[in-house]
């Protein structure tokens, strides 16, 4: 583990902007849908959302395998807290909702007759779960400090 973090870091070291190491990597389970030009900050704004939701999530999923109520997803409340944080943030919410719809479809979800969001599976597929949970750790942007002394 400290090996391939030490290469990671030197690999952050040698890239000139972190934005060029984070946007050479390819979302695995989130494809860019086309859209209009928006400004940096606004894009920004966009992976923050997703990625603290998609955290968030997947998280409670991971943590509690078997409990029912992390299964399922009530879209008035979903739809309410990425409005409210779209709004905050100054970010276009369509696209955010989207992005979010296709995250859940990838891990597994499926939308059901009254539009909430359930589980599909019986057994929780831990390791596809968790491989997603990483994938949106890596998406954060890592702040390193060197001191020398």
């Amino acid at each position: 583990i400290f090996g391939d973090t030490a290469g990671k870091l030197r690999q952050i070291c040698a890239t000139s902007s972190l934005n060029e190491l984070n946007a050479s990597k390819s979302m695995r389970d989130c494809k860019v849908k086309p859209k209009k030009l928006l400004n940096r900050s606004q894009e920004e704004n966009e992976l923050k959302i997703n990625r603290e939701m998609c955290l968030h999530i997947l998280w409670n999923i991971l943590k509690y395998p078997k409990h029912i109520k992390y299964r399922q997803i009530h879209k008035q409340a979903l739809y309410n807290y990425l409005s409210q944080k779209c709004h905050t943030l100054g970010a276009d919410f369509d696209q955010v909702l989207w992005k979010m719809e296709y995250c859940l479809q990838g891990w597994g979800f499926k939308k059901g007759y009254d539009d909430n969001w359930y589980y599909q599976y019986d057994r929780i597929q831990l390791l596809h779960l968790w491989e997603c949970y990483c994938y949106w750790i890596y998406q954060q942007i890592m702040y390193v400090l060197f001191c020398c002394c």
